[in-house]
């Protein structure tokens, strides 16, 4: 069945409108969704907030057991017009009062059920306990219906069918207008091609409408006709000429010729399409082959290159990797260098070194095809970096997994312990005093991992905006906000004159936190807390692998006074969740020096530290001299 013919300015305009429509219906959709949980939350809170208040102005009217004021405090709901019912129960659970006093007993429970707020049947509904004095004196019960939520997603839907109305009405005249800026263009380039088959005209030229693919397509469309013009005027020529000479020559030695022309043309014509680098030399090494593609990337004709040896064109080449290949391929063997990085052309080829022999066995010429591997290495180096930053991604999350399954656990289980023992213990001081503080205990523990977790996954996330951050600035504060530790212990904190940098100010700020903090906290006895800032020397930097191309480094130390640690741990110190001495013996989560490390690593740096058992430890931050603001 022959397929229904669609103009290309019917399918540009369908595309438009069905991605414009598209859109629309997926935004109304997720607007929609997220008005319908957001309103019936916000309804259900503003309930639990009227409830709370009437509540409050019960206690009265339930404690001196008066229905009437109740009933009065229950008439504040009728400003509430989507409060259908509302009722309070006393303490032993017997309805007391109701609004309105119309209601009948199957409008409104029973009995008091769970406190909180639930929708039910297209209701929301839910229990408030009447507090005095720490003593629950009753219940209140209120009911409201869903119709302010039916109006507003009414209201919704006709402005969201007036939008996508409107957006229609737009978007078909603008899409039929700008749609021939693609299709006028294929529309004449086609009636060109059209002319041109039918006529057999090849000096129609295609009107070229802009400077982008379709002009590209025009400009090619019309050197091709330029070509097949010439090739036509080329073979008339040639036939002319072959036609003066057929008296002269025999039919044999002229099918000869004929087939040796065609040959030569074929084998060049493959040559030059080819787009690999292809070159040919003799046993001179002097170019006697130089295609098109080479020509191209190498900017020169082969007019410049023929005749000419290799260092005469290239004198930079002498010393290279492949001047080293052409001299192993002219003794006859067969050379494949997979990896050679081209500083002429700035580009990674595969190159392949053939040598070509004559009927004796000797080589009289080389084959050089050169294939350009600059994507494919380029990709697979990004796909290894991506890698890595995945295994590093899974290592965290294998580690995330472990805290959630043990460390975050452990505070919850002694929460829900005592939080047991301590009701079935319910109004023994005694109890309260010994499992009260190991509640409150066990939640600061989580509270500390859940926000060190915080701090660590935001360090994760930089969005690699920075700014002028003062180094001396940070110390500063931080002796501020540790004043009461450092005068607690009698520590001494200096550091140098420390330059401006570029960078992440809260991350630094965290970074410079955490390792002051750790010299406070592992020390027995006064803590002496030193920073200082230098420059790297080359000699220093080749100890590092880290360093990378002609970057350099700065530069700085903190060092202290604290009980030190075997240097055999100095790699485990920076995973996180790991610790060398228990929480008893120095509080803390254990992720501290990993979030330093994140964060020196997202300003492109390494962290290192040396230590020994109670001689102190040494960080050094090494961080890019780009950063360093003079």
């Amino acid at each position: 069945m022959k397929e229904k013919y669609s103009s290309i300015k019917a399918k540009l305009l369908r595309i438009v409108l069905i991605t414009s429509g598209v859109v629309l219906f997926l935004t109304c959709t997720a607007f929609f969704a997220y008005e319908f949980f957001t309103f019936r939350q916000t309804t259900k809170d503003q309930l639990s907030t009227l409830a709370k208040i009437i509540a409050a102005n019960s206690t009265a009217a339930l404690a001196f057991e008066s229905p009437n004021d109740a009933y009065e405090i229950l008439q504040a709901v009728k400003a509430e017009s989507h409060i259908v019912a509302a009722c309070l129960f006393d303490k032993e659970g017997k309805l007391f009062a109701k609004y309105p006093s119309t209601l009948t007993e199957n409008t409104v429970p029973r009995y008091p059920g769970a406190d909180g707020y639930d929708y039910i049947n297209a209701h929301l509904e839910g229990f408030e306990p009447v507090i005095q004095q720490d003593i629950r004196v009753g219940t209140l019960y209120l009911k409201s219906d869903m119709k302010a939520i039916n109006k507003r997603f009414r209201l919704y839907a006709t402005v969201a069918l007036l939008v996508v109305f409107v957006a229609i009405c737009v978007a078909y005249p603008l899409s039929r207008q700008l749609q021939k800026t693609l299709s006028d263009p294929i529309l004449a380039l086609a009636k060109t091609a059209g002319t041109v088959s039918n006529e057999q005209d090849y000096t129609v030229r295609g009107r070229k409408y802009s400077n982008d693919e379709l002009g590209d397509l025009t400009d090619a469309f019309n050197l091709m006709l330029t070509r097949i013009e010439r090739q036509n005027k080329e073979i008339t020529s040639f036939n002319h000429a072959l036609e003066m000479k057929v008296n002269e020559r025999t039919t044999e030695l002229e099918m000869a010729n004929t087939a040796l022309k065609l040959k030569n043309e074929f084998v060049e014509t493959i040559i030059d399409s080819s787009v690999d680098v292809i070159a040919v030399f003799d046993n001179e090494l002097r170019f006697v082959i130089f295609n098109k593609y080479a020509q191209q990337v190498y900017g020169l004709t082969s007019e410049e290159v023929f005749g000419k040896t290799i260092l005469e064109v290239f004198p930079s080449l002498e010393e290279s990797q492949l001047y080293k290949d052409l001299k192993k391929s002219l003794q006859g063997e067969l050379v494949y260098n997979h990896y050679y990085k081209s500083f002429i052309l700035e580009k990674i080829l595969e190159n392949f070194y053939i040598p070509l022999l004559d009927k004796d066995g000797n080589v009289y010429s080389i084959l050089v095809i050169g294939h350009d591997i600059t994507q494919i290495v380029n990709a697979t180096e990004k796909l290894s970096t991506l890698n890595k930053e995945l295994a590093m991604s899974n290592r965290d999350l294998e580690q995330f997994a472990y805290v959630a399954s043990h460390d975050l656990q452990e505070p919850l289980r002694k929460i829900q312990t005592y939080s047991t023992l301590l009701e079935k213990e319910a109004g023994d001081e005694a109890a309260s005093k010994k499992y009260t503080p190991r509640i409150i205990s066990s939640v600061i523990r989580m509270r500390e991992l859940i926000v060190s977790i915080l701090n660590y996954s935001q360090a994760s996330n930089t969005n690699g905006k920075f700014e002028r951050v003062e180094l001396n600035e940070i110390v500063a504060n931080i002796k501020v906000d540790y004043e009461l530790l450092i005068d607690e212990k009698k520590a001494v904190v200096t550091a140098a004159n420390l330059p401006a940098v570029e960078g992440d100010k809260l991350q630094l700020h965290q970074l410079f936190l955490n390792l002051i903090s750790n010299s406070l906290k592992f020390s027995q006895i006064e803590p002496q807390v030193t920073i200082s800032f230098s420059l790297v020397g080359e000699n220093e930097l080749k100890e590092h692998p880290f360093k990378k191309g002609n970057e350099n480094y700065f530069k700085l130390t903190f060092k202290d006074n604290g009980i030190g640690f075997e240097q055999q741990f100095a790699d485990r110190i920076f995973t996180i969740f790991q610790r060398l001495h228990t929480r008893q013996e120095y509080p803390g989560t254990g992720i501290g020096l990993a979030l330093c490390k994140r964060i020196v690593e997202n300003h492109k740096g390494l962290i290192t530290v040396h230590s020994k058992p109670l001689e102190g430890t040494l960080f050094n931050i090494y961080l890019p001299a780009s950063l360093l603001i003079t």
